[in-house]
């Protein structure tokens, strides 16, 4: 499986990635990066500092700083202002590539064959949105897009029925869910199902592997991060990791098929013409298995 991963890393992202490039099945084309849970330089730097600890030597290029025609918003007060917590990362044994995010993105799709490349997108929809715009015809040549963000039932957590990805750039997301792509898309609904609670970092630390052992660490940030809002719950979800794991283990999801469109005021989600297929649960423990078993493998 051949992907290309945008991101804005972030905490979860950085798990997300890890569990990627760690995975057999999966090759990592590029990390495509913007601002969203952080800005653009430091979601770019920590993306470089994701693959030098992974080892695995993957291109980084940077992309969009901010949403379409609205003012950028962070989570550093979840995510820190490193956008990782303040886990300790390995500084880029490379530099971010001089190739912007949206023209890697068209090269790479131009070269390979029809319908190869999948996109994981674990922020904002920016990139992919000036992609359309930019590339038509190498955004057409998209396997399958799976994205984290929206919330249908579940309430949201930028307002009552909207979640940050959508809400960060809803303009955004509205022109990549009518572009007639094949969209799975993932959102609080099922990533609340899979939460990581202090027995669970115990198991990653015992693998003695260094990207669990690190996820571990981001994990136990997001609980210092988040404890003044979580009102003592005792774990956390694991919102972006849901991505790779539904693309390697797409059978522990149950997924429907959605008609929907962005409410452009609020990001939130509404009834409305875009064909979409949701994932609106999945299991957990089987999940939290493969996610450990990858990032120590």
């Amino acid at each position: 499986m051949q992907v290309i991963i945008d991101t804005d890393p972030g905490i979860d992202d950085a798990i997300a990635i890890l569990y990627a490039l760690r995975h057999p099945g999966v090759e990592v084309l590029a990390l495509t990066t913007l601002g969203g849970n952080v800005g653009l330089n430091v979601t770019t730097r920590n993306a470089g500092r994701i693959v030098t600890l992974a080892g695995v030597p993957t291109p980084v290029h940077p992309g969009a700083n901010a949403p379409l025609g609205r003012e950028a918003r962070s989570e550093t007060a979840i995510h820190g202002d490193d956008g990782l917590g303040g886990v300790v990362f390995p500084e880029p044994a490379l530099a971010p590539s001089d190739e912007p995010a949206v023209e890697a993105m068209a090269r790479l799709l131009r070269a390979a064959p029809e319908k190869t490349i999948d996109l994981h997108c674990l922020g904002p929809l920016t990139n992919i949105a000036l992609l359309l715009e930019a590339a038509p015809d190498a955004a057409a040549r998209i396997r399958r897009v799976i994205a984290m963000g929206g919330a249908i039932d579940e309430p949201g957590n930028m307002g009552p029925r909207a979640e940050f990805n959508i809400a960060h750039d809803p303009d955004a997301a509205a022109r990549v869910f009518s572009a007639e792509l094949d969209i799975t898309l993932i959102p609080l609904d099922a990533t609340r199902q899979l939460r990581a609670d202090a027995a669970y970092l115990e198991t990653l630390r015992a693998t003695g592997t260094e990207a669990a052992v690190a996820c571990a660490d981001l994990i136990d940030a997001y609980f210092t991060q988040t404890e003044h809002q979580a009102k003592g719950s005792e774990s956390r979800p694991l919102h972006d990791p849901c991505v790779p794991l539904l693309a390697c283990h797409e059978e522990l999801f149950r997924t429907e098929d959605r008609s929907l469109e962005v409410e452009l005021e609020t990001g939130a989600l509404d009834p409305g013409p875009n064909p979409i297929r949701v994932a609106m649960g999945l299991d957990a423990d089987a999940l939290r298995a493969r996610l450990r078993d990858g990032l120590a493998g």
